[in-house]
């Protein structure tokens, strides 16, 4: 279809055929592939850097939460150890005797308090750096007892806790403020986490006697701060929210930031989650300030605290950021790569496309490339012109003015002296025949070569297409020399009528507007056809003769190929060879080199009497050829009756496509083939002929080695053959004698009646044809290297140690 539609573009475009084309085209296509493709690798690669900087970014901010919580987790675990050591220290020190005295006595000596402080304090207090002071409270006196620098420092945080009448918890935590009177009204205030410990307590919740261990808030603080390496001027903080979310050890007025970190988390999670017993850690971002923070926060539950650690989001990500920048670097980088492998891609992509464009404009000036259109539409266009043009033709080949012009075109080519000058006028005017009755005439037969193949590779339609194609592109090339006119004959080829001056060198010209015709069909067709050039005539009634003789001409194709363009002075020499045939000399040497089975000799012969063939004349060549097939086949018929299994050639299918041949190469390499198949046949009847002999020596031998007379010449005589052969034969094929051979299975059957029969050595050379004694022994120690009697012990032997 796309070659139908070039040659109709091709036919369509009349003498401008051949001009060149200089038109810009719009390759919109390919600036569509460009932009495609660049498109596709720019998504592909922004979603790549997009997704790997996002999941990069979550890959580092869940790296960084898996640090802070290992950070926070060890801290938990401090306080939660401190938590330990602080209760088992209460209970310890709550059941000391000594302890117990000062709490519940009403009336102990001061000295013995002292003295019993003294102890609490240099035993327990000193001793244990995250305490702060304890207290010993005794309800008779309303008095507490303190580690502290005074011994009866009132704590008025203390006071007000138990005239609350609220209950104290036992062995809780509390946080709270420890209050100091300084010089004038100034207040100095200590964090402390608070431990009570007491048995009973009165109607007003107050303790009959207490215990109270404070721990330093402030250890706790500077331990969390060690642990992440944080110094007091950093914005990364980490503070303690107690069970009511109130920060525990950290003023508010001296860290600001603390204080919107509590607040920030307090809105995250309510005071109700707060208070909940949370299993996990977790994190969320947060601004602060007008600053993003990250904020991983971690619950202890012996304390009922929440550990929360604040920290810039920037200084987290700082690696992140200086990450994006390198993926847009190697973004631009890939992009720019990407940009060179598009043009690449596009423009060998577009190439076919861009060849099949301009083909078509090439062949269609008047309708090429438009401003606007992009080369699918163009090339839509050239398919639906194409096919206007084929049912053009198809329409104008059956109307009748049509048919009556291909007539009267036809009649001048087969029937020239009929068409008088009236009729030759009458079709001038009326079928529009542009030929000149006054003007030399010239017949060009053109046809297609292997016609045959032509025929089976397209239908009855592409078939007319194809031909209507190369007629018009042949009237194209012809019509730039002369006025012409086509007409195909319907038996194979298509004549063309020129209008020649005989004056001038019109062959030459002729033939190289041939030479033009032939390569466009070839580039568009892939078809090739062979011309053959008439002499010129000087008025139309000779066309009829003049037609006759080039169609004659024309068969010498057969000796100059396909493509060729033919002249009568090109077959001048072959139609005058006065020479029947080949050399006589040849064929018998080739005949001797067939049955000889020498290949080599009988291409060489063949390629030379091929050689010959294509000096004679048209029919002697043909001749020739069919002597030369007949010749080969006596051959076989000679060789086989000589043979036990004769060759099978079907000379009756190979002359029938030998002759639909149509060039002597073509006829050559096709009885190149035929001998190189018949050689190998004749090999290998031969070597199965060989195999057959070998195999019935060996029957033989089988059959009579209890014969003392086995010899090579026992053998030879019973096939009819020479001992020289049959000792030839046999050796080629076994790569031993005949003999050698006869010894060795008569070696074999002694072997076998040692073992199982109980007869002596002499009745079983008598068994095996054996008459010398001595020269056997000899053979059966040269194979087996011992005696038969050593043989039979050593194999004895063996069966004894193999039952065992």
């Amino acid at each position: 279809m796309l070659l139908g539609a070039i040659g109709f573009l091709a036919a369509d475009g009349g003498a401008s055929f051949m001009s060149i084309i200089k038109q810009k085209r719009q390759r919109k296509f390919l600036r569509s592939m460009y932009l495609g493709i660049m498109l596709a690798m720019l998504l592909l690669l922004s979603l790549f850097a997009i997704v790997t900087y996002f999941s990069a970014g979550k890959a580092i901010l869940n790296n960084e939460y898996q640090s802070n919580k290992k950070i926070l987790t060890q801290v938990k675990f401090n306080i939660d150890y401190m938590d330990e050591m602080i209760r088992n220290l209460v209970l310890s020190l709550f059941y000391n005797p000594d302890v117990q005295t000062i709490l519940y006595s009403n009336h102990s000596e001061m000295s013995e308090t002292i003295k019993g402080i003294n102890t609490v304090r240099t035993s327990i207090v000193n001793t244990n750096p995250f305490l702060h002071s304890i207290y010993l409270y005794n309800n008779y006196s309303k008095t507490y007892y303190t580690t502290g620098e005074e011994l009866l420092f009132q704590d008025m945080n203390l006071d007000t806790m138990l005239r609350s009448k609220e209950v104290l918890p036992i062995l809780k935590p509390v946080p709270r403020q420890i209050e100091y009177s300084t010089i004038g009204d100034k207040k100095r205030y200590e964090n402390v986490v608070t431990y009570f410990m007491y048995d009973f307590k009165d109607d007003q919740n107050s303790p009959n006697g207490a215990l109270v261990v404070n721990a330093s808030a402030n250890w706790i603080l500077n331990n969390i701060r060690t642990i992440n390496n944080t110094d007091l001027g950093s914005q990364d903080q980490i503070i303690i929210l107690d069970g009511n979310g109130e920060l525990i050890g950290d003023s508010v007025t001296e860290n600001p930031l603390r204080s919107r970190v509590r607040e920030t988390f307090l809105r995250q999670h309510n005071e109700a989650e707060v208070n909940a017993a949370q299993e996990t850690t977790g994190f969320y971002t947060s601004d602060i300030e007008g600053k993003k923070y990250l904020i991983t926060y971690a619950y202890v539950e012996n304390m009922n605290w929440t550990l929360v650690k604040a920290q810039l989001y920037d200084e987290v990500f700082q690696n992140i950021s200086k990450l994006k920048y390198t993926y847009f670097l190697i973004t631009a980088g890939t992009l720019l790569l990407a940009f060179l492998i598009s043009l690449y891609l596009s423009r060998r992509f577009y190439k076919p496309i861009d060849q099949l464009v301009s083909q078509f404009i090439k062949v269609d000036e008047e309708n090429g490339r438009r401003n606007g259109k992009d080369e699918f539409s163009y090339l839509n266009e050239v398919f639906q012109h194409s096919i206007d043009k084929m049912n053009q033709y198809k329409h104008r080949s059956i109307t009748s003015q049509e048919v009556m012009r291909a007539y009267l075109l036809r009649k001048l080519l087969v029937d020239s002296s009929s068409v008088s000058l009236e009729e030759f006028k009458q079709a001038q005017s009326d079928y529009h025949i542009w030929l000149d009755k006054g003007s030399a005439f010239l017949i060009c037969i053109v046809k297609i070569d292997d016609y045959g193949q032509f025929k089976e590779k397209y239908s009855s339609r592409d078939q007319a297409l194809y031909l209507y194609g190369i007629e018009n592109i042949s009237m194209e090339c012809m019509s730039e020399l002369s006025r012409c006119e086509v007409v195909e004959m319907k038996n194979e080829y298509i004549a063309f009528i020129l209008h020649v001056n005989p004056n001038s060198d019109y062959k030459s010209m002729i033939m190289e507007r041939w030479k033009q015709a032939q390569l466009t069909v070839m580039n568009y067709y892939h078809i090739s056809f062979s011309v053959c050039i008439s002499d010129p005539v000087e008025s139309y009634t000779d066309l009829s003769e003049q037609h006759y003789e080039t169609l004659n001409n024309s068969l010498y194709r057969l000796i100059y190929g396909n493509s060729c363009i033919l002249t009568s002075e090109m077959i001048k020499t072959n139609a005058e060879n006065p020479q029947l045939g080949y050399s006589a000399t040849l064929e018998k040497k080739l005949v001797d080199a067939l049955k000889s089975g020498s290949l080599p000799v009988a291409e060489e012969t063949l390629t030379k009497i091929f050689r010959e063939i294509s000096n004679l004349n048209y029919n002697n060549a043909l001749l020739s050829v069919m002597s030369l097939v007949n010749m080969l086949k006596t051959v076989v018929e000679e060789i086989n009756r000589a043979k036990v299994e004769p060759i099978r050639v079907n000379f009756n299918l190979i002359t029938k496509r030998l002759f639909a041949l149509e060039t002597l190469t073509e006829l050559y390499e096709s009885l190149v083939q035929l001998i190189r198949d018949m050689i190998a046949k004749m090999e290998n009847v031969e070597n199965d002929k060989q195999s057959i002999l070998v195999e019935t020596i060996k029957e033989l031998v089988e059959a009579n080695y209890t014969d003392p007379g086995l010899c090579l010449q026992f053998v030879a005589s019973k096939l009819n053959l020479s001992p020289k052969s049959v000792s030839k034969l046999f050796n080629t094929k076994m790569n031993m004698s005949v003999a050698d051979y006869i010894n060795d299975v008569r070696l074999n059957k002694a072997i076998g009646w040692l073992e199982h029969s109980g007869l002596n050595m002499k009745e079983i050379l008598v068994k095996i044809g054996v008459e010398n004694e001595s020269y056997f022994y000899k053979l059966f120690k040269k194979k087996y290297g011992a005696t038969p009697k050593e043989y039979m012990l050593s194999e004895s032997i063996k069966q004894i140690l193999n039952n065992e």
